[in-house]
Parts: C-alpha cells; sequence; structure tokens
C-alpha cells in the first residue's frame, strides 16, 4: 500500500506560507505502516491537477490532497477531481445547514455552498474546526482523500476520520512507535552508529533533527500488541547500548526544558537564574513549558559589568581582575542568584556568543555556575561552535541536563 500527498495552493507555491500540512500528514503515515515516497505541490490551475494526479495513480494506491476546497473562485480541487473522475458532486445538506449557522448575523455569499459539496458515491468528512467539509472517494484501484488546506481544519479532519480509515486500509493490525531524544551527538554521528538499525523492515528505525535535538523514532508493527511491544523494546535496548550516554527523554515532544521541569517537580525543587549571555532565553526557555511556575521562582538579567556588580553584588575586584567571562565571575553570578531568588538550584551564564572577541575570550567560550542550597557551587567552561544562536540555545540546553543528570 503506498500514499502520495498533493499539497493545491499557488500561496505554497509562491513560498507565501509553509507546507506543514505535508509534514504532518507524511508523519502519520510513517506511523500507520502505509509508505509513502513523493509530494507534490502545485498552484490553483485544473490542467496541472489532473496531470498530476495520472502521475501519482501510476505509482501509488492512496493519494491525499490537501487545498483548494473553500468558497473562493480558484478553490477547484473537488470539481476538478469529479470532472476527471467521472464523479458527481452534491450538496451535503447537514454541512450545508452548519455553514449557514455559522454566518448567522453576517452576509453570506453563493460561494460558500462550495464547501457543502460532496461526493455523490463518496464519504464525507465533516469539519469540526471550520466550514468546508472533505470526501473519500474510491474509483478503481485508487482512494482519493480530500482534505482542507488550513492547518487548523486538516488536522482535526485527519485524526478524527481519516486516520482510521487509513489503519483498515493497512496491512497490519497493530502500529506503535517511540521517540527518543538525544542532545550532545551529532545527527551524523547518531544516523551512523545506527545505520544497520534504519535498514531493516520491522521494526523501522530513524533520526530527525530539530532545534539543535536529535529524535529517533522506533516504529513496529504485527498482528498482536505484545509482538509489536516486544520488538520496539528490543530496538531500544540495541539503541541505547550505543548511544544511550546522549539520551535525556523520551516522547515526541520532550526537550531538555521539559526534562529540566520533570525533574524540578519530582524531587521538589525550585530555580533561577543569573543571564548574561543569555540575556534571559533560558527563563524564557524554561516558561515555554507548561507547568513551569510550579519550579521556576525568577530570572536576573545582567548584561553589563556595572549591573553585576549593582544588582547581583559581584565584588568590583572579581570584574576588574577575572573579567565578565570568567570561572570566579559565573561563581558570583549564580550564588547570588541563588541568594536574591532564594532557591535550590540556580544557574548562571556569562561568556561569548560572538561573532568577535571579549576579553581576549574567542567565540563559544562559555563559563557557566551551578550553585545549590545543600552542597557545593560548581562551574564549568564550555567551548561551543556555531552562530549567536547556536551558543546560546546550546548552552541553555547543556545546563538544564547538567541539572537532571
Amino acid at each position: 500500500m503506498k500514499a502520495e500527498i498533493i499539497a493545491v495552493g499557488t500561496e505554497l507555491l509562491m513560498g507565501q506560507i509553509s507546507n506543514t500540512n505535508a509534514q504532518f500528514i507524511a508523519e502519520q503515515l510513517n506511523e500507520l505502516g502505509i509508505s509513502h515516497y513523493i509530494q507534490t505541490v502545485i498552484g490553483d490551475n485544473p490542467e496541472r491537477l489532473i496531470q498530476v494526479t495520472k502521475q501519482a495513480e501510476k505509482r501509488s494506491d492512496i493519494i491525499i490532497y490537501t487545498g483548494g476546497i473553500g468558497p473562493t473562485r480558484d478553490d477547484l480541487t473537488k470539481e476538478t477531481l469529479a470532472q476527471y473522475l467521472d464523479e458527481p458532486l452534491a450538496i451535503d445538506e447537514e454541512a450545508w445547514q452548519s455553514i449557514q449557522a455559522s454566518f448567522k448575523g453576517r452576509i453570506m455569499v453563493d460561494s460558500n455552498k462550495k464547501m457543502a459539496l460532496a461526493f455523490t458515491h463518496g464519504t464525507t468528512l465533516p469539519n469540526h474546526s471550520g466550514q468546508a467539509i472533505g470526501s473519500i472517494i474510491e474509483k478503481g484501484k485508487h482512494k482519493y482523500i480530500i482534505l482542507p488546506g488550513p492547518p487548523s481544519e486538516m488536522r482535526p479532519m485527519f485524526m478524527q476520520y481519516v486516520r482510521d480509515y487509513l489503519l483498515e486500509e493497512s496491512e497490519t493490525k497493530v502500529i506503535k512507535s517511540r521517540f527518543l531524544r538525544f542532545f550532545g551527538i551529532g545527527e551524523s554521528l547518531l544516523a551512523d552508529k545506527l545505520d544497520d538499525l534504519t535498514i531493516q523492515d520491522n521494526p523501522t528505525v530513524a533520526t530527525y533533527a530539530s532545534d539543535y535535538i536529535n529524535m529517533v523514532r522506533v516504529t513496529a508493527s504485527g498482528n498482536h500488541l505484545v509482538e509489536v511491544t516486544d520488538l520496539l523494546e528490543t530496538a531500544v535496548k540495541q539503541i541505547k547500548s550505543r548511544v544511550g550516554e546522549y539520551l535525556f527523554a523520551e516522547g515526541k515532544e520532550m526537550t531538555p526544558a521539559d526534562a529540566l521541569k520533570n525533574y524540578l517537580v519530582d524531587t521538589n525543587q525550585t530555580i533561577g537564574f543569573s543571564e548574561s549571555l543569555t540575556g534571559g532565553l533560558a527563563s524564557a526557555t524554561l516558561v515555554n513549558v507548561p507547568g513551569a511556575s510550579k519550579v521556576l521562582a525568577g530570572s536576573i538579567v545582567a548584561y553589563s559589568s556595572q549591573i553585576k556588580h549593582q544588582i547581583l553584588g559581584i565584588p568590583q575586584e572579581i570584574l576588574d581582575t577575572d573579567g565578565m567571562v570568567s570561572e570566579p565571575c559565573a561563581k558570583a553570578m549564580a550564588e547570588s542568584a541563588l541568594e536574591k531568588l532564594d532557591t535550590d538550584v540556580a544557574i548562571s551564564f556569562t561568556g561569548v556568543a560572538g561573532p568577535g572577541k571579549m576579553e581576549g575570550h574567542k567565540p563559544g567560550t562559555v563559563y557557566v555556575g551551578y550553585a545549590f542550597r545543600h552542597k557545593p557551587t560548581e562551574v564549568i567552561k564550555y567551548q561551543l561552535t556555531g552562530n549567536r544562536e547556536a551558543v546560546r540555545k546550546r548552552i541553555i540546553y547543556t545546563a538544564f541536563l547538567h541539572i537532571t543528570n
């Protein structure tokens, strides 16, 4: 069983918006064990839509369309496919009543009725997040799935209706995935260490990189849950035996900030920051995690030497003799934050993000102070590579995970 994705929309083709729909659908197809090799983006053009559909039919059993089913003149996906497949469209009365109700108190034009069009011999996919309904129609050996373009409408429709439909078409009864999250190892090195595992059929192992985090997805399929669980466990053990030192969490969306928050909640501890190099980004990164208010007391952003002395109370002698980018400064910053914010843990960041040198230190030189209520302060010097964004984000992730370890 092979699937193909066709995204319809001139705004996608022109690069005005990103094709996040294809990314989402491709991810779902992988989890369902449905092969998927080709994606196509075309503008709102009926002739080209028919052309790419003919090409897709030669390669794939399932063709999934997103976009082109709205109320405007150039939204012609359903009409074009109806003509090509010689399958009639008709107004879905329930959908039409819902659309009319949503326009209560507003002016509605005749073209809005297009959004209630459905294939007479197909399956209607209700849109609980918008107005344009989706459709599934089977013709000959092929299955055509038509979905809305807006991700806020497409994703719920896919998860509520299309996923179960595709699962019934899949050759396996049980499909499960586990997601392993890694930091501190490059994508190419990670892929190299897992190379032989990535070419096997069941379970499948794939690596992904995003925002300086690497993820390994392990997906197994079979006829019984026990069988699939055993396959996954065996594969995960193999992966951990090779690169387990870089593993910081399991979970599709887990980040170092999630790991830190969970650790602090589990150990009943609070944290505060003293930030120079990171300029408030460390606390902002933790705040992005739901529940951060349970563990984060606050952050003191002290960028200049003057503020480090006046607000944090860093001795002028340290600033004059050792400098802001130094172990003594990082230590004093962390200990000051621990005291002033009255937390169990405090982390300080001071260093050179680049592009030029500072106090004789080359870009990427960072000192991080780790102060604790019940044990001595620790300062670690790091030498990172990359641009300003890379240095700042990577040192924050490094510090967060140092605490959890």
